[in-house]
C-alpha cells in the first residue's frame, strides 16, 4: 500500500474491500489484512490503528444508518441485530 492510504477512511475502505473478497469463498485474505495492518502500523506507530478502528467505526454506522433509512428500521434496531449476531457468534466460534 502506498502513503496516500495511509489515511484512515481509505486504509479503513482496503480492509473492507479484503473482507468483500473473502467473503465470496474461502481463501487467504485474512493475512493480507494482517499484512495491510502491519504496514500501516509500521509507518504510522500503532497509535494509527486507533485512527483506523474509528474511521471504520464511523464508516459502519453511516452505512447501517443509510440501511435503516432504506428499510425504515431504526439504527438502533439494525445495530441491535449485528451485535446480537456477534455475540450468537462467540458461542460457535466465528
Amino acid at each position: 500500500m502506498g502513503p496516500i492510504y495511509d489515511d484512515p477512511r481509505l486504509a479503513g475502505l482496503t480492509l473492507m474491500r479484503i473482507a468483500a473478497e473473502e467473503s465470496q469463498g474461502p481463501g487467504e485474505l485474512t493475512g493480507r489484512m494482517h499484512a495491510v495492518l502491519d504496514d500501516l502500523a509500521q509507518r504510522n506507530g500503532t497509535g494509527y490503528l486507533a485512527e483506523l478502528a474509528i474511521a471504520m467505526a464511523r464508516t459502519g454506522f453511516i452505512a447501517l444508518d443509510e440501511l435503516a433509512r432504506v428499510t425504515g428500521n431504526s439504527t438502533t434496531e439494525l445495530l441491535d441485530a449485528v451485535e446480537l449476531d456477534a455475540l450468537e457468534g462467540l458461542d460457535d466460534g466465528r
